[in-house]
């Protein structure tokens, strides 16, 4: 019996020990400072964006249908290496809901595109987003590093103009299913107003 005792009493030593090891060391804190590191970085990308959204009111629609003739949509571009998804959003801190989007990916942008029923209409909105490497995201939030991404990766009118080509697909094509999904339906059409995307390049191409 005090043998049994002797030798639970010196695991646990060890694995204190071991415990205590690991929470001194240099790695550990390493891990922690990367790891949340990573986590603000990747959070505070998401703020910079085009964004436009409507309501349609009085309509009834389904997101997943909405999605699925968006998807067919989409595909018929001849635009290559362009590809979209479903993916589901938090709405809020890891406890919250998720929401369904559908999300384009074509070269370094991203548009995501909620369409959901809210209240007696259907909310659909966009977000254009430019996927800016984490280490280069990084280096940029230093004044030496700033300046040495620009000059490595400049914002050139060629940029600028296919982001805009890149939205301005995207979004007829979500007007285009409005239109097909909405009309003989009563529901009243988007003005020319309603329908002018939003496209900023000064948030979308922030650092």
């Amino acid at each position: 019996m005090f043998t049994l005792l002797l030798t639970q009493y010196r695991r646990g030593r060890q694995l204190e020990s071991l415990g205590d090891y690991i929470l001194e060391s240099n790695v550990f804190w390493m891990i922690v400072i990367l790891a949340i590191t990573f986590i603000l970085i990747k959070r505070t990308r998401k703020e910079y964006h085009s964004h436009w959204n409507t309501l349609l009111d009085e309509c009834k629609l389904s997101s997943r249908d909405f999605y699925a003739e968006l998807k067919s949509e989409l595909a018929r571009t001849s635009i290559s290496g362009m590809n979209n998804y479903n993916v589901y959003l938090k709405e809020g801190s890891i406890f919250s809901g998720r929401r369904l989007y559908l999300r384009v990916n074509w070269k370094n942008y991203r548009y995501d595109i909620c369409a959901a029923p809210f209240g007696k209409g259907f909310f659909i909105s966009s977000w254009l987003l430019n996927k800016t490497g984490i280490i280069e995201y990084f280096i940029s939030r230093f004044p030496l590093g700033l300046k040495i991404v620009k000059m490595l990766n400049p914002v050139t009118y060629y940029k600028i103009d296919t982001a805009s080509m890149f939205q301005t697909y995207c979004h007829q094509a979500v007007l285009n299913v409005i239109d097909r999904m909405t009309k003989d339906t009563g529901v009243r059409p988007l003005s020319e107003d309603q329908k002018k995307p939003v496209f900023n390049h000064n948030n979308l191409f922030k650092r």
